[in-house]
């Protein structure tokens, strides 16, 4: 029997790497019987690059990432497996070969993503690092995944009104049903998208927190990390405060180093290298401070229930 695969590709302004993304989908064996590209309003040429490569383009300017998913979702014709896949993805010769094995036994499946090759350290780092965190048993991730047409459709798809965060939604959803996720080494990705730049990396962490509920979306042992951070940074509040007021120099110095040593430390479990621990324990630190700060918002809004 033939498994039907639709691909569904959201893009927006991503002319660098849309061709290859199509590309790669179009070189898959068996291939796709039908790709479509929802276009979120792009203006740099990737509309024009996505109409010659796809069957299909959708044209919706001003919608979530969520909607666009679900779109191209709607408009595929009748398939037995959606394949969706970012445009700033470029999945590997056997991407889907993979997924279909791995879907056999499976609703939902995905892998992690790797950097490119000449990708700047900020983005070959933070690919290294969340490819050691093991969330098999807790989501699968939205830059490029495979699921069942039929439960897909039965969840109705992506939750759009999470503006991020759809993909731990998803998951939760397709365990919560009966249903089950599995990761699929073979579903190999180069994903161009991390951030390249500490300044991008803290924009795109901000962004992946704007949608309450995010605290609690997070594996236990993220939510650790943070808890732990925040309660570290509150005893360095209450020590400035004595200092200022009036106390010793000498517990806030102690603070002070005792930060500067735990950068390291952060980093040092998949660290080959005093440098590449450093490296790791600046991006986790990036993280957990992101996510210190936005903490007070996501409690007043109840997102941590």
């Amino acid at each position: 029997m033939t498994v039907r695969v639709g691909a569904v590709v959201p893009c927006k302004d991503e002319v660098a790497t849309v061709e290859r993304c199509l590309t790669a989908l179009r070189a898959q064996v068996p291939a796709p019987c039908q790709i479509i590209v929802v276009d979120n309003g792009s203006t740099d040429g990737s509309l024009e690059v996505a109409s010659r490569l796809a069957d299909y383009v959708l044209h919706i300017p001003e919608i979530t990432i969520s909607a666009m998913r679900n779109q191209g979702a709607r408009a595929l014709d009748d398939v037995d497996v959606i394949a969706f896949v970012d445009a700033d993805c470029e999945v590997n010769p056997n991407w889907l070969r993979s997924a279909l094995n791995a879907l056999r036994e499976a609703d939902l499946v995905g892998w992690r993503s790797d950097a490119a090759p000449d990708a700047p350290w900020v983005a070959a780092r933070w690919a290294a690092i969340e490819a050691r965190q093991r969330h098999g048993e807790s989501y699968i991730w939205s830059q490029h995944l495979a699921i069942r047409a039929t439960v897909f459709e039965n969840l109705d798809g992506f939750d759009e009104r999470l503006p991020t965060g759809e993909d731990i939604d998803l998951s939760k959803r397709v365990v919560g049903t009966g249903g089950r996720i599995a990761f699929a080494p073979g579903m190999s990705a180069i994903h161009h998208g991390f951030p390249n730049t500490l300044a991008a990396f803290v924009r795109r962490e901000r962004w992946h927190t704007r949608a309450p509920g995010w605290f609690g979306r997070m594996s236990g042992k993220s939510r650790s990390l943070v808890v732990l951070g925040a309660v570290w940074a509150a005893m360095g509040v209450c020590i400035a405060v004595r200092t200022v007021a009036g106390g010793a120099w000498a517990p806030l110095v102690a603070w002070v180093l005792g930060t500067a040593a735990s950068v390291p430390m952060l980093g040092i479990v998949g660290g080959r290298s005093p440098q590449t621990a450093v490296k790791d324990g600046i991006l986790l630190a990036l993280w957990t401070g992101v996510r210190i700060i936005r903490l007070p918002r996501e409690f007043v809004a109840g997102g941590h229930a």
